[in-house]
């Protein structure tokens, strides 16, 4: 599977009186069949607008979104998305929601109860399958959220800011956990974040994109072996180069 976004431009129309609002600007990148790809910016420039635009929640005002070659313009059974706000059910346990997208693609109750078992135990979350999300914690009720997207199989994982609500220690703990899980996968994952170190340490290519109207500003590929040294030379070069240039996007 290729993704390739070309020539995405978006606005948001005029409040009252004021001027319409520029989000993309042309915006082009391409993202290969099992990759890891970070979107980072500066705050405000359109990377969730991106994503949602790739998802086929709303619509662009020029450009378009192919899947090998087909254009996407609306949601899609290959594409799943992860939200920072986990968007579980509250009223329905871990594993209710977990079940909920087999559900709504109409697969028979055991059927869907094993397979989202199954995720469960995979998730280390078994022993918490009759809780509610408000008695999991921030780390738990995002796997929740993970295992409910990927138990649908798509072929491309949308993820906007999944760890930023988090402390640094579960962060931390949910990238390796997330790199493991996508390592056994082979999924397609474009992530969001404002974090550097977080996009360092997750990515194969990290996109750095201007200030809104977004375009990409550079394509960084790092060629450093799993499991990383958050703090080894190679990281901190990498590191340095994004701060650059999200330096130079900064308004004074």
């Amino acid at each position: 599977m290729t993704l390739r976004v070309e020539n995405l431009t978006k606005s948001y129309p005029a409040q009252g009186e004021g001027d319409a609002v520029p989000v993309l600007a042309g915006l082009e990148a391409t993202v290969g069949q099992g990759r890891f790809v970070s979107l980072i910016g500066p705050s405000g420039c359109g990377k969730t607008t991106l994503l949602r635009i790739i998802a086929g929640l709303e619509p662009a005002d020029q450009g378009r979104v192919l899947l090998d070659g087909q254009a996407m313009t609306k949601p899609s059974a290959r594409v799943g998305m992860v939200f920072q706000q986990y968007a579980l059910l509250p009223w329905r346990t871990c594993l209710g929601n977990v079940e909920l997208g087999l559900e709504m693609a109409g697969r028979g109750a055991a059927q869907r109860r094993q397979e989202a078992r199954a995720y469960l135990d995979a998730f280390g979350l078994a022993e918490f399958a009759g809780r509610y999300p408000h008695q999991l914690s921030g780390g738990m009720q995002q796997r929740v959220a993970i295992a409910r997207t990927l138990i649908l199989g798509p072929e491309l994982v949308l993820m906007d800011e999944p760890f930023g609500s988090l402390d640094s220690q579960t962060r931390n703990a949910l990238q390796e956990f997330l790199l493991k899980v996508w390592s056994g996968r082979g999924d397609t994952i474009v992530f969001v974040t404002h974090n550097v170190d977080e996009a360092v340490f997750l990515s194969d290519e990290v996109l750095v994109l201007s200030a809104r109207p977004a375009r990409v500003l550079k394509r960084l590929l790092i060629d450093e072996p799993r499991p990383r040294d958050r703090t080894s030379q190679a990281s901190n070069a990498v590191r340095r180069e994004i701060l650059d240039l999200l330096s130079s996007q900064r308004e004074i």
